[in-house]
């Protein structure tokens, strides 16, 4: 994983609702055309092999980022030491990169906390989405079935161990998160998980839920 702290010259640029966005095609620009296509499931639907947060807190902003090929955070780190960390017309040179091991702790159950997004089609309108809750019964089949679906995208290969997936918290308030122009919903929630090691370390690596490479879904493991 990769640590990335920067500073910016105000604690006010405007670039909150936007950053996502900017760091997203920052990652893209320093990274193969690849992994910016995704790697497509045989229903069609479209995955990454990566994730990242970030965050901008008072005239400092904080990243992390994460692959499932090792060698992308690597080239990710060598592109922003060597061209600096650039987001939209803001070049920011004084940034430190960091590169963090956490996956040598994994051992099933992993129990590891974040914001993931998991949403449906308003029925109403088909052009908005209702963010579902982490405690719906419905968020947690369609999460299952998610991670089973990028572990055969990304592994080009069915999952044959056991998943489970058990929330043992939601934060009662929700967070907002932006992207380009679109917002999206999300709750903190610690999950449980049971699984082999090749599909715990893909869950570190890219994230669960939807909305992956869009600042949410990225998720860290409790202590």
């Amino acid at each position: 994983m990769l640590s990335i702290k920067t500073q910016v010259p105000t604690k006010n640029l405007p670039i909150r609702k936007v950053l996502s966005k900017l760091f997203q095609s920052y990652i893209y620009t320093a990274l193969d055309d690849k992994e910016h296509e995704g790697y497509r499931h045989p229903n069609g639907k479209v995955f990454k092999s990566m994730n990242f947060k970030i965050a901008y807190i008072g005239n400092e902003i904080q990243a992390k980022y994460v692959a499932l090929n090792p060698e992308n955070e690597k080239q990710l780190a060598q592109y922003m030491l060597m061209n600096s960390l650039k987001l939209g017309e803001i070049h920011l040179t004084r940034t430190v990169v960091s590169i963090v091991e956490r996956n040598s702790k994994i051992k099933s159950p992993m129990r590891v906390g974040g914001f993931v997004t998991v949403a449906i089609k308003d029925g109403k309108n088909g052009k908005r989405k209702i963010f579902l809750e982490p405690k719906s019964e419905k968020f947690q089949e369609i999460l299952h079935k998610n991670t089973l679906e990028k572990y055969e995208a990304l592994f080009g290969k069915k999952y044959e161990g056991e998943l489970k997936i058990k929330l043992i918290e939601q934060k009662p308030r929700e967070r907002i998160f932006h992207y380009s122009k679109g917002v999206m919903k999300a709750w903190f929630g610690v999950y449980e998980i049971e699984a082999d090691e090749d599909m715990l370390r893909m869950i570190l690596d890219t994230g669960m839920g939807s909305n992956a490479m869009k600042g949410v879904g990225f998720v860290e493991i409790m202590k």
